[in-house]
């Protein structure tokens, strides 16, 4: 999907997809279409057309989130090919492009997927806030981004850009009330601070509070609801010389007893026929608290025939949850809890320049981290005697990381040009770990104290062609190589484990695509076929024998064929339709042999969205935005094991919007998420008790918004 087009009228001459629209809707006057407005994407760190940017990049604009009711980054997934995500815990979501992701936050493993903010790192899964309130443009890029982009992101990468301050004094305030007592209320002032515009400021607060819709039989009490609040300052400054700075600063504080809505039946995927699935049988209710913030400097300087750009940020993230792994029914008692403080610096310089026949962009980046955490696996309530049998893993993990890089294009003729960059990374960690009183279970079977260091380092090239057929159509053909370091253990049940680093995964990826506009720019075509080789592709699992938590290493491929549609057969009717067809697997295996062959996680084969759009004028009043989506997702798995129990099958969700937006500033909506009210698992895991745990998505929601903006 892109931004929802601004048209102007196009000439009445009618191609043979509207005439045959004009014949089916007998012969009824209709509106002219009109052209698809340009999308700009700073994919590549600087502004291009998406349609001449050869990389699978999937786009939305601040209207498309608006009207789709894009709130989180899950609801990003639902519109773009090849990406899921894992938001078991709300406090370290886990995006997935490809099959390609990570399933553990301890301390001694890294992301496959990069999330970027504004162009900061976010180092840890859950180092970014969900809220997507006065963000101008979200961007997904599919497949390993190893040239111009910070670090570990050998599956793809994510920008999340949010809107600057401008000239001009403006302001949003919205309000939307819903079902499960759902209240949200979101405000935004922006405008100049100085009177000559040299100085210029904006900020944007949120919050929304929601009751949960899961009752826990056994404390009485509601899961999975929602109280989050974020906030977020920017100041834009003028200063001379071609020169500009931009300050920025956030917070994100959430408070949710959400619980994993864990079953309390064993071996019991789905639930069994008229088993409600609204309800569980928990010891304790669980929580997720997290409190985030950070800061950034931007700075960019015309010198010479380009521009100077360095990015200095600092980010902060406190996190803790408990889970209730067991339920009341499971013969064996098992809660988890962690508290988790991580910091991070990064600093970035790099120069882009266009010259004739030539561009180029260079640059250097630092990154230092460190993660503290305390982590347990609580199975004291299965002898009956508190903290007998509460393993605890107190480990620290400190990375530093160093890159040069730099990717340049020659312009070979109008038609033809060529792409060759890479990138040198060098990456350290320190890790410690202390632990303390084994468990019955075996997860931890031995007390040991470690303190190890190991480095890692990789060069990732990048070679591409791209080809305009006309001025509409261009083919593109790219060949790019991914890196993520290795990394520790950090819930290792013994030293051994502990003290061995695993490896660092490396990916080659191979992919081909087209983008195109036709139909006099009313029609965009986009599709690509990739192919990608992981090497030491790094897996976190539960052993079912021993209880152990294992990492290990795998090769493994993915192949796939990625499809993105527009068409505005009408002047006031848009059609958007986005898909994958994927096939993912794991070649080597050397810690399970019986999982080669098997489905990579979270790759379901198909999945796919569909959109349709119409916008009524209402003369003087304003417009009326009628619009519904269709997602469908396949079957898919949660673990390497590919089995029932830690699997969810096929499922489609329906949502819809209608929106009255009047001229003088005021919007009405009204909307439904999951209106059919669709039973459906969004994660599911074992806890290597053998037993099923799904986790289920939102019933339907629904609500009502009211905003005014000036």
């Amino acid at each position: 999907m892109s931004q929802l087009p601004n048209r102007q009228p196009r000439s009445p001459r009618l191609p043979l997809a509207r005439l045959l629209t004009a014949g089916l809707l007998g012969g009824a006057a209709l509106p002219v279409a009109a052209a698809l407005e340009e999308v700009i994407v700073t994919a590549q760190k600087k502004s291009e057309n998406l349609q001449q940017v050869a990389v699978a990049v999937s786009a939305f604009g601040e209207d498309t989130i608006r009207n789709s009711g894009i709130l989180d980054i899950g609801d990003v997934t639902a519109h773009t090919p090849s990406f899921s995500i894992s938001n078991y815990n709300p406090t370290t979501p886990a995006p997935y492009i490809r099959g390609v992701g990570t399933n553990s936050s301890s301390v001694g493993d890294d992301t496959s997927i990069g999330v970027f903010i504004d162009e900061v790192y976010a180092g840890r899964a859950g180092g970014y806030g969900a809220d997507m309130f006065d963000v101008q443009r979200i961007e997904v890029l599919r497949g390993p981004q190893g040239t111009l982009y910070g670090r570990n992101v050998a599956g793809g990468a994510m920008n999340i850009i949010t809107n600057k301050p401008g000239n001009e004094l403006e302001a949003r305030a919205e309000v939307t009330a819903g079902n499960y007592n759902l209240l949200a209320i979101n405000g935004m002032l922006s405008g100049p601070l100085a009177a000559d515009g040299s100085v210029r400021g904006r900020i944007a607060v949120s919050s929304r509070q929601r009751d949960g819709h899961v009752d826990n039989v056994v404390t009485g009490h509601d899961l999975k609801n929602e109280d989050n609040i974020s906030a977020r300052a920017k100041l834009a400054f003028d200063l001379g010389a071609n020169a500009d700075l931009l300050l920025s600063a956030d917070y994100g504080r959430d408070d949710d007893l959400r619980g994993p809505a864990a079953r309390s039946t064993i071996n019991v995927a789905p639930p069994l026929p008229g088993e409600p699935v609204d309800r569980v049988s928990l010891d304790f209710d669980g929580f997720t608290e997290r409190e985030l913030y950070g800061a950034s400097a931007t700075l960019n300087w015309e010198v010479g025939p380009g521009t100077l750009t360095s990015i200095t940020a600092y980010r902060a993230n406190d996190y803790s949850f408990l889970d209730d792994l067991s339920g009341t029914w499971s013969v064996l008692s098992l809660t988890n809890d962690a508290e988790e403080e991580s910091t991070q610096f990064s600093q970035e310089l790099r120069y882009a320049a266009e010259m004739e026949g030539f561009g180029y962009t260079v640059g250097a980046y630092y990154f230092d981290e460190s993660v503290d955490r305390l982590e347990s696996f609580d199975s004291s309530g299965t002898i009956g005697i508190p903290g007998a049998s509460r393993p605890l893993w107190d480990a620290e993990m400190d990375s530093t990381s160093a890159s040069v890089f730099g990717e340049a294009t020659w312009y070979l003729s109008e038609r033809l040009s060529l792409i060759a960059g890479g990138r040198y990374t060098w990456d350290e960690k320190q890790f410690t770990n202390v632990t303390s009183n084994p468990d019955i279970l075996g997860y931890l079977l031995e007390a040991y104290a470690v303190d190890e260091e190991e480095t890692w380092s990789k060069f990732t090239p990048k070679l591409g062609l791209e080809y305009n057929l006309s001025d509409d159509i261009m083919l593109y053909a790219t060949w790019a190589e991914g890196y993520k370091a290795g990394g520790y253990n950090g819930l290792a049940a013994t030293r051994v484990e502990a003290e061995k680093p695993f490896d660092q995964e490396v990916v080659s990826s191979y992919e081909v695509g087209f983008k195109s506009e036709l139909l006099e720019s009313t029609l965009r075509i986009n599709a690509n076929l990739f192919y990608s080789d992981y090497q030491d592709l790094q897996n976190f699992f539960v052993d079912v024998e021993t209880s152990e938590v294992i990492t290990a290493t795998a090769d493994a491929e993915m192949q796939g064929l990625e499809l993105e549609i527009w068409w505005t057969p009408l002047e006031r009717l848009d059609i958007f339709l986005a898909g994958n067809v994927m096939d993912t697997e794991y070649t080597a295996f050397p810690a399970n042999p019986a999982v080669e062959g098997n489905q990579l996680m979270r790759a379901p084969d198909t999945s796919g969205s569909l959109g349709l759009q119409y916008t009524q004028p209402l003369g003087n009043l304003g417009e009326l935005l009628l619009r519904t989506d269709v997602t469908y997702t396949d079957e898919m798995y949660f673990s390497t094991a590919n089995v029932i129990e830690s699997g969810a099958g096929s499922y489609s969700l329906v949502n819809a919007r209608a929106a009255l937006r009047m001229y003088n500033g005021w919007e009405f909506a009204l909307w439904g998420k999951n209106i059919a009210d669709e039973e459906y698992v969004v994660h599911s895991f074992t806890a290597g008790l053998g037993d099923g745990h799904p986790v289920y998505g939102d019933p339907t929601m629904w609500g009502v918004t009211a905003s005014y903006a000036f």
